[in-house]
């Protein structure tokens, strides 16, 4: 991959002043992983709730509902979310309950399943997650291996001249530009996961999860 010189100015200037905190993000997704189930599923549902929002929104309402994720009826949860003033209560909401068969495994499909493998499954298996939301989810519990292809990266990807547009319209559209984003992340030496860091606060200004 030919680095763009001002990008990878960006990137170094970041990796200098922001490598402290996001190396403490870091180990706060590493001991995420080894949460207990209920935990693991309260992110997944997180994750879930981030798609076509932001990514202060679906904290504000993960910090809001938490056990509700996992205690409520689909007509609670549908009015809490509500209450968080979060857009689509109704459909986020049906998706969190559907979503609730995976919970009691979750560390377990996690301990057992190759990473490629895992993303796979939960795509095709947890409806609300998508490639993006489910590589989220994988590195906010310290798996590492994939991009985060969110609007802001995408901006960043095509703005820097590594890609000729922005659009995923299918998984190959996804894996052809993670392709791009992880040639990036090579070229530094970082996983995938922790360059989504430096890239989403080159481009946003900002560091979450």
């Amino acid at each position: 991959m030919i680095k763009n010189d001002e990008l990878s100015i960006k990137i170094m200037e970041s990796k200098l002043l922001y490598s402290k905190k996001i190396n403490e993000r870091v180990i706060d997704f590493i001991n995420m992983g080894k949460s207990r189930n209920d935990s693991l599923f309260m992110e997944l549902c997180f994750c879930i709730l981030t798609a076509n929002t932001s990514a202060e929104m679906g904290i504000r309402t993960q910090r809001m509902i938490m056990d509700g994720f996992i205690e409520y009826s689909m007509e609670q949860l549908s009015e809490e979310l509500k209450k968080a003033k979060y857009r689509f209560y109704n459909k986020r909401a049906g998706y969190i309950i559907n979503a609730r068969f995976i919970r009691k495994n979750l560390k377990k499909l996690i301990s057992s399943m190759e990473h490629f493998t895992l993303r796979e499954y939960l795509v095709n298996n947890v409806k609300g997650l998508g490639y993006k939301e489910a590589s989220h989810f994988l590195r906010n519990i310290g798996i590492f291996d994939f991009a985060i292809l969110d609007k802001h990266i995408l901006q960043l990807l095509f703005d820097y001249g590594y890609t000729k547009d922005m659009k995923l319209n299918s998984r190959a559209d996804y894996l052809e530009k993670e392709k791009i984003f992880n040639s990036i992340a090579s070229d530094y030496n970082i996983q995938p996961g922790i360059m989504d860091l430096y890239l989403w606060q080159i481009a946003t200004g900002k560091i979450l999860k």
